[in-house]
């Protein structure tokens, strides 16, 4: 009986002890687009590089390769996140049809940078290898927000906006 009253006594802290799936997470958004167009150029090799450009590891796993933000390529377990079905394959609706990565929020990315390659047709492709640095303010917290159609504006940041990168032909 003690044992009860010790749970129903205790069950509002830990209900509100729950947090979002993507506690400690942000994301980083990548509009990669050739110069006369604004549509986002698809299968592409997108890679967040560290300070000395090489793929970023992030506790220890290679946690650097962007995706399409399409819901065709997000975790094989959907199950702990059911919104994904409701934004027509959109993994995070705000980000649109660009590439994401998520990423953990306690990193400096001050000196990182944004590696993207064409890989297509063989590795031949035809846009030329661009890299472009980041910063903080281009690294999005995700808990709350990662639902939302619109990224809400956050005091003292800049307002949302995706990475722009302008890809030029070889």
């Amino acid at each position: 009986m003690r044992i009860l009253f010790v749970l129903l006594v205790l069950q509002p802290v830990i209900l509100s002890a729950q947090h979002c799936g993507y506690d400690f997470a942000s994301i980083i958004v990548v509009h990669a687009h050739r110069s006369n167009s604004v549509t986002v150029e698809p299968r592409l090799r997108i890679t967040l590089l560290d300070t000395n450009n090489l793929p970023a590891v992030i506790h220890g796993q290679e946690w650097n390769r962007f995706r399409p933000n399409d819901g065709r390529s997000i975790l094989h377990d959907r199950t702990w996140q059911p919104h994904f079905d409701r934004y027509k394959g959109h993994e995070f609706p705000f980000a649109g049809d660009n590439y994401v990565l998520v990423v953990s929020s306690r990193l400096d990315y001050s000196g990182y940078s944004i590696l993207v390659q064409d890989e297509r047709n063989g590795g031949l492709g035809e846009l030329r290898r661009t890299v472009v640095p980041i910063s903080n303010n281009d690294v999005y917290t995700l808990c709350g927000r990662y639902d939302e159609d619109v990224y809400p504006p956050m005091e003292g940041r800049p307002n949302f906006a995706p990475v722009d990168i302008i890809l030029q032909t070889r």
